[in-house]
């Protein structure tokens, strides 16, 4: 990945309607066998790199293992934007924990929910010692990598964005008494005044319910789609389904007005009913028709799916209500056997070369 970075010349290329966005002065810095490492933007003779230079500066060699001298292990990190996956947050998180203190700022971009509660039970288990942690919910389309660092935005949406806090921890009657870190205000800032994210700043109940609405979406699109290896929008003209999708969407709904952080809040009913959710999926599947899911991208590329994020978080909260998810349990099963059987009928493939006849 170092390699890459020098040889884009230390910069970032965002293109959107055909048209590259050049962005530059980063420094980064890079794990190495669980030391980090600091690559500056400025070179040690005090100059920049030439995005627009055509000529290729970086060798391998002795003169740029410079770059990576200067230890980063004791940097302290006052804001953090976490875009990984949900199943490797604990471990990119426990890479850095560290280098985070309480008056730090941890923003997730991810599909799911859950992944606060498993970073608080496995990495930050003091209360003391937590950073401040905010989430979001992005509708803009894909961004497709092209190259290393340089990546298409296919489609602008919204980002809406709001602090996370215990659900014991603030009410929606007093949401506006909270006084929040200088840490928390900066990144809310910052990502509010940039136009092309098009983010908007949310209280922690109202995030909480848009957070909820992307997640039983998720469970009805990435599943079904993986299962089936099909494109979004074919969910739409199956019979069988529409029928699944009713019934995953009935537990789904059964279980999201049971919270217990959600007691007391007006129109949970209305909101999350089994109607309204399934048009917001029919919705999505129709305005992401020709796309295949991230769920569906991960099996094929025997990664590890977000399915106990979505549909195992389902019923891990319905056991907590006496609410048994047969249908998400079936729907979790099913991609986690999905994976195991690519990833076998991968394992067990004669390579090619063994059905050629040997040479004489």
């Amino acid at each position: 990945m170092k390699t890459s970075w020098l040889e884009r010349k230390k910069c970032l290329s965002i293109n959107t309607n055909g048209l590259d966005d050049v962005k530059t002065g980063f420094d980064v810095n890079v794990l190495n066998e669980k030391t980090w490492y600091s690559v500056p933007y400025w070179n040690q003779d005090g100059t920049a790199e030439n995005c627009n230079d055509s000529t290729d500066k970086y060798t391998e060699g002795a003169g740029n293992e410079e770059l990576l001298t200067q230890s980063a292990e004791e940097e302290r990190i006052e804001c953090l934007i976490v875009a990984v996956k949900a199943p490797v947050t604990v471990a990119a998180m426990a890479s850095i924990k560290r280098r985070l203190t309480p008056d730090s700022t941890v923003l997730f971009l991810q599909n799911g929910m859950g992944t606060i509660d498993e970073l608080n039970e496995k990495v930050f288990r003091d209360p003391r010692q937590r950073p401040h942690y905010m989430s979001g919910v992005i509708s803009h389309g894909l961004a497709r990598r092209k190259e290393p660092f340089q990546v298409s935005h296919t489609g602008v949406g919204t980002t809406i964005l709001g602090s996370v806090l215990p659900a014991d921890a603030v009410s929606p009657a007093n949401e506006g008494d909270i006084d929040w870190a200088p840490s928390t205000k900066y990144l809310l800032r910052t990502l509010t005044l940039t136009p092309p994210l098009v983010a908007v700043a949310e209280t922690p109940s109202s995030l909480r319910l848009y957070q909820l609405e992307k997640l039983a979406m998720n469970c009805v699109i990435n599943p079904l789609t993986a299962i089936m290896n099909c494109k979004n929008g074919e969910l739409l003209y199956n019979y069988s389904f529409t029928r699944i999708m009713r019934l995953l969407l009935a537990e789904i709904s059964s279980v999201i007005c049971a919270l217990p952080e959600l007691q007391g809040v007006p129109g949970i009913e209305s909101r999350f009913s089994p109607e309204r959710l399934r048009m917001m999926v029919t919705q999505l599947a129709n305005k992401t028709a020709k796309n295949h899911s991230s769920m569906l991208q991960d099996v094929l590329s025997r990664n590890t799916t977000e399915i106990e994020y979505m549909n195992g978080y389902i019923v891990r909260r319905g056991e907590e209500l006496g609410i048994k998810c047969v249908v998400n349990y079936m729907m979790k099963h099913l991609v986690l056997a999905k994976r195991l059987q690519t990833k076998q009928a991968e394992s067990g493939a004669i390579p090619i070369d063994l059905l050629r006849e040997p040479k004489m």
